[in-house]
């Protein structure tokens, strides 16, 4: 069985090659341009996980408080920076994992495993 992830990173070579990594295993990458897309990636799942830039997109603490209220939503963050101090609270309570970048594939499809068991 397939399962579909959403993913939000720039540019557009890191997220070519979170394509190829999840393409390895039994993963469809869906490729969203922001997280104004999560709505229609949502559209018909129950639940969905989401692969999250944070060094390229402007994410708050309240940004994904509200995406995880109104979306049944497994984030995996990615991120150049070992430190986030204005995300606490997302790091605590809102995102499943942080990986950090370049993304390691063996690590990728792991914690995709763990979330799809």
């Amino acid at each position: 069985m397939k399962h579909e992830v959403g993913v939000l990173v720039s540019p557009e070579s890191q997220s070519q090659v979170l394509h190829s990594i999840l393409s390895q295993g039994p993963y469809v990458p869906l490729r969203l341009e922001s997280l104004d897309d999560v709505p229609q990636y949502m559209q018909g799942r129950e639940s969905g996980v989401l692969i999250l830039d944070l060094d390229s997109e402007p994410i708050t603490n309240a940004t994904l408080r509200e995406l995880k209220k109104k979306h049944s939503l497994t984030i995996i963050a990615l991120s150049r920076e070992q430190f986030h101090p204005g995300l606490e609270e997302a790091l605590t309570h809102h995102i499943y994992a942080c990986l950090g970048k370049p993304a390691d594939p063996d690590e990728i499809l792991y914690v995709l495993k763990g979330i799809f068991a």
